[in-house]
C-alpha cells in the first residue's frame, strides 16, 4: 500500500513540475538580450526588413512624436521611410529581462545619433528608456509583443524647466504694460538694437517705436495678451500670440485684435525681441 501511495506521489510531483512555468531560464534571457541587439544592429545598418523581422501581425510598436505602429508590414514600411532620410548611430542596452512561461518583459536605456541624409541638416542627439513585452511563439523563438519607449529630451521648442517660456510670457505681458503707460524706458530695454517690426498699424525699426511712444502719438487705454505659445531652440525664440486692445493711432481708431509674432534673442543671459510681425483679426 505505501508503495503504492509513493507511486502516486511521484506521478503527482512530476505533472506539478511539468505545468510549472520557466522562470528566468537563462537560455531565455539570453535570446531576449540577443533580440535587444539585432534591433540595434538593424537600425544601424538602415535595415527595415531586419527591424521587421523581431516582430509579427500583431506587434505594437509606439515611439517619441509618431503614430503607433500595428503589424510587421507597416512597421516595416515605417522604419523603411525613416531609413531612407536618416542614417541612424543607435544602442539599446539591456538593463533587465523577466522571463515567466511564454512571455518575458525586457528594459533598458537608449542612445542614438540622427544625421539627416538631406545635405546642410544638423545631427539630432538624442536618448531615453525602453520597455518591451516578448512573446514565445510555437517554434519557440520570441518576438516583440509590445514596445514602448520615452526620450530624456523635452519637446523640440521647448525647455526641460520651462524657465525660458515664462520669461517670455512675461516681456510680452511687460510690453503690453509698457504700451499703456507710454514707457519708453521700458520698450527700450526689452528690444535688441536692431530691432524691425512690420505691424498692422506701422512699420518701424527700435528708433522709430520708440519716437511713437514718447511723441504719444500711438494711445493705449487697455491691451491684453491671450493665447501665447512660445518656442525656444537655443538662444532663440519665438512667440505666437493674440493682442486685444483698446486704441488709437494719431486719432484714428485701432482697437481690435491681431494675431502676432515676435522673435527673440538672448544675449548675456537675457531676452530681447529682434523683430515682428501682426495681422488683424477680422
Amino acid at each position: 500500500m505505501k508503495t503504492k501511495y509513493a507511486v502516486i506521489l511521484a506521478v503527482l510531483l512530476l505533472l506539478v513540475s511539468a505545468c510549472a512555468q520557466k522562470v528566468n531560464d537563462p537560455a531565455d534571457v539570453q535570446a531576449i538580450k540577443k533580440s535587444m541587439d539585432d534591433y540595434a544592429k538593424a537600425c544601424n545598418a538602415g535595415d527595415a526588413a531586419g527591424v521587421a523581422a523581431l516582430m509579427t501581425e500583431k506587434t505594437t510598436v509606439g515611439i517619441n512624436n509618431a503614430p503607433v505602429l500595428v503589424g510587421k508590414e507597416p512597421i516595416k514600411s515605417a522604419f523603411g521611410t525613416y531609413f531612407s532620410q536618416v542614417k541612424v548611430e543607435f544602442s539599446a542596452p539591456v538593463d533587465d529581462v523577466r522571463v515567466v512561461g511564454n512571455l518575458a518583459v525586457a528594459k533598458g536605456t537608449w542612445t542614438g545619433k540622427f544625421i539627416p541624409k538631406a545635405e546642410g541638416v544638423a545631427p539630432v542627439t538624442d536618448s531615453g528608456s525602453w520597455i518591451v513585452i516578448f512573446a514565445r511563439e510555437n517554434d519557440g523563438s520570441w518576438k516583440w509583443d509590445c514596445l514602448t519607449e520615452n526620450s530624456n529630451q523635452p519637446l523640440l521648442g521647448s525647455t526641460a524647466s520651462g524657465e525660458d517660456e515664462q520669461a517670455l510670457y512675461q516681456l510680452e505681458q511687460d510690453w503690453a504694460t509698457a504700451m499703456v503707460k507710454n514707457d519708453a524706458a521700458a520698450l527700450d530695454n526689452l528690444l535688441a538694437n536692431e530691432f524691425q517690426a512690420s505691424y498692422v498699424d506701422f512699420v518701424a525699426n527700435k528708433k522709430q517705436l520708440l519716437a511713437v511712444v514718447k511723441s504719444g502719438t500711438a494711445k493705449f487705454e487697455s491691451m491684453t495678451n491671450s493665447d501665447m505659445k512660445a518656442f525656444v531652440l537655443g538662444d532663440t525664440a519665438v512667440v505666437h500670440g493674440l493682442s486685444t486692445a483698446k486704441s488709437s493711432m494719431a486719432g484714428r481708431d485701432t482697437s481690435g485684435q491681431q494675431r502676432y509674432t515676435d522673435v527673440f534673442v538672448k544675449r548675456d543671459g537675457r531676452w530681447q525681441c529682434v523683430t515682428g510681425y501682426s495681422t488683424k483679426v477680422q
